[in-house]
């Protein structure tokens, strides 16, 4: 790690810090104005024409530098500074908004997703520059604060400004080291359905004995929800698959080229896997039905022999491309009246559409051609058309018409939306030495 002592990479991990330091969880609408103009100032410093638009709720930052020589090479680097509420305190075992560094670690709240992510692009095109004198191409930055609740003022941004959005490629906000140390590019997300099911018996949470004639609300629920797929995971409304673009052969092959995780032992899961097809193909390719979480009833110390008369659902949906949240919401609340759920309250709560690529133009390939070289190999690098995860790429490629590409800085076990978020150093310093090589053959 003798890099560290380069006072570029000294200067990015100040910058680090102080990003680290605001708080800028969207769900709370904490320090936000604060963490858009930081970037904006940021961003300025680099060289960059940056500004913040606030038309609508939660800013974004936008920024601009040309090289001196003209390209006809436009990259645009999209993040997110929002991050996911910090709770559970009780479990971090440092403050999460104060960057902590150990002998192989930055911990803290964002700094996997995906505050060092931003920085690390900014550094290497500042170490890029200083070795050559000039940029390789055109660079535009765009930061938005909703990323974490469904970027939902996002494309009235794009919409006002979509000519200004033009580009080649898209790097999207972060990327990973997996499981078995392989550079990880993806290029795609899914999409999601957010929804809640409320089911309600009576006015009143009645005496327990009269569950020999009264059915609880938590019993209500719980039949809604057997009704939504089957044990192996399959999701029973009729018309949800109709829409699903099927993946091509590239896509599979790519897929089917990709290490297996060993998720029983990553996680010490105490259930066995679905079915289904693959895992690769299962987290790539298919939907899925998930339950956030069920309340109901008496939830305190010992016993409250109760029927609950009210109980809730949260779930999700995770989508493929052509999935529309909104129609699948429709189907999803015609699904449970017709077979006898009338009396369940359906409430949609968010959705965004889902994006897959499949990876092929000149552009990336020097891009996965650069990470081969740089981390030792083609067994050393993977790539994916798409994740299991879900974020705003959709808008971003219908209003820019730009490729997406994932590609980052963290690694399997960096516990993201969770306590203890960090990253390993060494990917750090890596990835900026990467990209700035990446940059190094734009020119060429």
């Amino acid at each position: 790690m003798s890099k560290l002592s380069d006072p570029l990479i000294q200067k990015s991990i100040e910058d680090l810090k102080q990003y680290i330091a605001l708080p800028s969880v969207s769900a709370k609408n904490q320090s936000i104005t604060e963490t858009a103009e930081f970037l904006k100032n940021l961003l300025q410093d680099f060289g960059a024409d940056a500004t913040v638009w606030d038309e609508f709720e939660y800013p974004v930052v936008f920024a601009e530098i040309k090289p001196k020589k003209p390209s006809d090479t436009t990259i645009l680097i999209y993040n997110h500074y929002d991050v996911q509420p910090e709770e559970p305190l009780d479990l971090w075992n440092s403050d999460p908004f104060k960057l902590k560094i150990t002998d192989d670690k930055f911990i803290g709240r964002g700094v996997s997703d995906c505050k060092a992510d931003l920085i690390s692009r900014i550094t290497a095109l500042k170490i890029y520059r200083q070795e050559h004198g000039d940029l390789p191409c055109n660079i535009k930055f765009l930061v938005e604060g909703q990323e974490e609740v469904a970027s939902r003022h996002l494309e009235d941004y794009l919409k006002k400004y979509s000519d200004k959005l033009s580009a080649d490629l898209i790097i999207w906000e972060s990327g990973y080291k997996n499981e078995e140390e392989q550079f990880n590019f993806t290029g795609g997300n899914k999409g999601v359905l957010c929804f809640e099911l409320e089911a309600t018996s009576a006015n009143i949470d009645l005496h327990s004995s009269f569950a020999a004639v009264v059915d609880s609300a938590t019993w209500r629920l719980a039949q809604a929800l057997d009704a939504l797929r089957t044990p192996e995971g399959d999701i029973k409304i009729p018309g949800f698959y109709d829409d699903v673009v099927e993946p091509t052969q590239r896509e599979i092959d790519l897929v089917n080229k990709a290490t297996t995780p060993d998720l029983k032992s990553k996680w010490d899961l105490q259930v066995p896997l679905l079915k289904n097809k693959s895992v690769n193909y299962n987290l790539t390719f298919n939907p899925t039905i998930n339950i956030e979480g069920i309340s109901g009833g008496w939830e305190g110390e010992g016993v409250k022999t109760v029927t609950p008369k009210a109980a809730t659902a949260k779930l999700e949906f995770r989508l493929v491309p052509n999935q529309d949240p909104h129609d699948l919401f429709d189907k999803l609340t015609k699904y449970l009246n017709d077979q006898g759920f009338k009396d369940i309250k359906v409430k949609y709560l968010l959705g965004e559409k889902g994006y897959r690529w499949d990876l092929d133009s000149p552009i990336v390939d020097k891009l996965i051609s650069t990470a081969k070289d740089f981390f030792g190999g083609k067994d050393k690098v993977e790539a994916l058309p798409s994740s299991p995860g879900t974020g705003p790429m959709y808008l971003l490629n219908e209003y820019t018409h730009a490729s997406i590409i994932s590609t980052g800085v963290s690694y399997s076990k960096a516990g993201n939306h969770a306590p203890n978020e960090n990253i390993r150093i060494q990917d750090y310093l890596d990835f900026i030495d990467f990209f700035d090589q990446f940059l190094g053959k734009l020119r060429e």
